[in-house]
């Protein structure tokens, strides 16, 4: 009786085991490809955007905007220097 108890509980373990390793795999695996697919678009496009001929510099120059504090910005504070 033991015995037969047992040998169910481990065929439906391993049932149990299949049929989600399978419905798992069902569901995600369209959506694990759909995604490997966008990925390797956007390398494909940043590759494409990047290609550059052999010693072409880009420099891109950001001015350093100057820093113009009004009479109303800000109070002075006087501080004395502590030994």
């Amino acid at each position: 009786m033991i015995f037969k108890v047992l040998l169910v509980v481990i065929g439906l373990y391993f049932l149990a085991k299949l049929i989600f390793r399978s419905i798992f795999s069902w569901l995600l695996g369209d959506t694990v490809k759909k995604a490997n697919r966008q990925y390797r678009q956007q390398q494909e496009e940043m590759a494409r955007q990047k290609k550059k001929k052999e010693g072409h510099v880009t420099v891109h120059y950001h001015p350093k905007s100057e820093k113009n504090f009004g009479k109303n910005d800000g109070d002075y504070v006087d501080f004395e220097e502590v030994k």
